[in-house]
């Protein structure tokens, strides 16, 4: 921890693992409310907004994830 303390830019802070920690739980599927009550908050908007930074690749998965629903046909 502190060489990679001191090599960061600025050093790392614990909070910062909090911030990683979030992120890594919601980009691994656990569901909100869960990582929510593993933060600690009180909503799960300030575990959404403020703590988790979703990784690259997320809107190609969620898009992905769009296409591969199928859908009955009309008629």
């Amino acid at each position: 921890m502190k060489a990679v303390s001191r090599h960061a830019d600025g050093g790392l802070r614990f909070h910062d693992l909090r911030h990683s920690y979030a992120s890594w739980l919601i980009t691994s599927g656990v569901p909100v409310p869960d990582v929510q009550r593993v933060m600690g908050h009180e909503q799960p908007t300030t575990t959404l907004m403020i703590y988790t930074h979703v990784q690259g690749g997320s809107q190609e998965r969620a898009l992905g994830a769009l296409a591969a629903l199928s859908l009955p046909d009309e008629g």
